[in-house]
């Protein structure tokens, strides 16, 4: 390394992070082409395309689209969610999707499909979280390292899955880690107190878990704060107590968060109310955990405990484990200057430890531990923990420094047991990601037998009527769409994926009918039994011989009511 240029060694890290984040970036681009369009996608492709033609109106008829009819017409659509990341999509598509299909037949021109361009943002978003994940490992302990960190987030298979997807979850969990590693240099830099706001901003317009990420660094900020004081005795400047990043983080993330959501442009107070109780007051998802079926609330307190022990490989999690209490211990006793000197514009000088095991603690227990609330509504499974994954797999970095920092393993061994005990950690996610990298809803971990294990224990197979891949009948009728959402086929049709003459129909007027595989989906398929006059489906979808989605149709009935 002495003979490689100093400016060598400093971008090395940044140019790896670039490779690792492209690298996944087409990998997601590439194997969701193949990933059926989730029910929510079709309510974000429609809101998209009416967010875009907005901002292209904007560009040529500023006057026009600047007026408050004009506007909120454009923003009307999926008003309930934040605009950024649909209206990212829908640019997307508008500069490399392709056309709609006439006649069911794709039209030629674009780089992609529309609903490819539409989820490449939230692809390149999940390229910039193992980007991000990678420089922080590396700085922590070498290429391995960040290696390590990035793996342990994008191969889990449901941040794979829904990284690939024209949703929320997995950006915003790109984004709350971009602002707690900005929040990690603002201790010492004023520009970076001004940056964290900015990103915090950005996270807000993303999804509203960012919302509680400001309370979240308050608290681990007064944490460091107290434990300086229990442990060494040092007393605080009062200027401290509240420092410029949090101060940042409160006068500018909402400016920011607002000026990226022109629905809220227009009495702001009033739609801010609005949004406040969509969400306290959300609808409720069927899900099943455990063999029965829960419709409201509360879940059982294990449910996301449960969750993440069978969706996350038990490797990675007690690697965090491990780093957590590992660091956690060495952060707590971690030595403090009295003389240091903080103020309130650099509240956390070098001089003084900023205990990250306990930060990174904090953001992956505390979206688990949210879920698990009695008042907090059922939600959509596991991806509204995503969030928590990052900051799991920078405690496993420091679990890994620590423990080859405790071991004694002389050099030479210590080159090729590394990458061996790298691939063994991340190999688990690695195999589930390539068995069923459009399935990875319906995947669960080794700990609980994979799927099959997981559907004899009662837990979820899938929602959101995504997995149609080689189930929907190729001969013309009325097909009863099932849970697959209108506004999903539609999405099929404008690329000209669906099958030509097949319509959507009512189950008593259908000729076939698709049943997703879920608890509360039961007496669907019992309906569809009577119906077609057989208990055997046509076309089944498995993963491991668990039965995904179904057709059932018969050509001997007669479709008329």
């Amino acid at each position: 390394m002495r003979d490689v240029p100093p400016w060598v060694r400093r971008l090395g890290p940044w140019f790896g992070a670039l490779l690792v984040g492209l690298l996944v970036t087409a990998a997601l681009s590439s194997t969701h082409r193949g990933t059926g369009y989730v029910r929510d996608e079709g309510i974000y492709f429609q809101a998209s395309r009416s967010y875009a033609a907005w901002v292209d109106r904007l560009l040529h008829e500023p006057a026009q689209a600047m007026k408050r009819k004009v506007r909120d017409r454009h923003f009307a659509p999926n008003h309930e969610h934040p605009a950024l990341m649909k209206t990212l999509g829908g640019m997307s598509a508008r500069w490399l999707g392709s056309a709609p299909a006439k006649d069911g037949v794709p039209a030629r021109g674009g780089q992609m499909p529309e609903g490819a361009a539409m989820r490449l943002p939230a692809q390149l978003m999940a390229g910039l979280a193992t980007a991000l994940l990678f420089l922080a490992g590396f700085r922590r302990a070498g290429v391995l390292a960040g290696l390590l960190a990035s793996g342990a987030f994008i191969l889990l298979p449901r941040v794979w899955f829904n990284a690939g997807l024209h949703a929320f979850d997995v950006p915003v969990a790109a984004m709350i880690l971009a602002v707690v590693l900005a929040y990690r240099r603002a201790q010492g830099s004023v520009g970076w107190s001004l940056a964290t706001a900015v990103l915090l901003g950005i996270a807000i317009a993303v999804k509203h878990n960012a919302l509680f990420v400001g309370p979240l660094l308050a608290l681990h900020h007064g944490l460091q704060l107290a434990l300086d004081r229990l442990r060494h005795g040092r007393v605080a400047p009062r200027s401290t107590w509240v420092p410029l990043p949090l101060v940042s983080m409160m006068l500018l993330a909402p400016v920011v968060a607002w000026a990226c959501w022109p629905w809220m442009w227009a009495d702001p107070a009033t739609r801010l109310q609005e949004y406040v109780t969509f969400h306290s007051q959300h609808s409720w998802y069927n899900m099943e955990f455990l063999g029965l079926n829960h419709n409201q609330p509360p879940m059982p307190l294990s449910y996301p405990w449960v969750m993440t022990l069978a969706t996350v490989p038990a490797v990675l999690l007690v690697a965090g484990l491990l780093g957590l209490v590992l660091q956690g211990r060495i952060d707590v006793y971690a030595p403090v200057t009295r003389d240091a000197q903080a103020s309130f514009w650099r509240p956390r000088p070098d001089s003084l430890p900023c205990r990250d095991a306990l930060l990174y603690g904090l953001f992956a227990v505390f979206p688990i531990a949210l879920i698990s609330l009695p008042s907090t509504p059922i939600f959509g499974g596991t991806k509204h923990w995503i969030t928590a994954y990052p900051f799991v797999a920078l405690l496993c970095v420091e679990a890994w420094s620590r423990l080859w920092r405790l071991a004694e393993v002389p050099a030479a061994r210590r080159r090729w047991m590394q990458p061996v005990l790298l691939a063994l950690m991340l190999t688990p996610g690695a195999i589930a990601i390539r068995d069923a990298p459009t399935l990875g809803l319906s995947q669960y971990a080794p700990l609980v037998g994979g799927p099959r294990g997981a559907a004899r224990l009662g837990l979820n197979r899938g929602f959101w009527g995504h997995a149609v891949s080689g189930v929907l009948p190729q001969q013309p009728g009325r097909l009863h769409l099932h849970d697959l959402h209108e506004l999903a086929r539609r999405q099929y049709a404008r690329e000209g994926r669906w099958p030509q003459g097949v319509e959507p129909a009512p189950l008593s007027r259908a000729d076939a009918a698709l049943l997703f595989y879920e608890l509360h989906m039961t007496t669907h398929e019992v309906d569809a039994w009577n119906r077609y006059g057989t208990t055997a489906p046509s076309t089944v979808l498995e993963l491991d011989n668990v039965p995904l989605t179904a057709l059932y149709e018969s050509p001997l009935i007669d479709p008329t009511p």
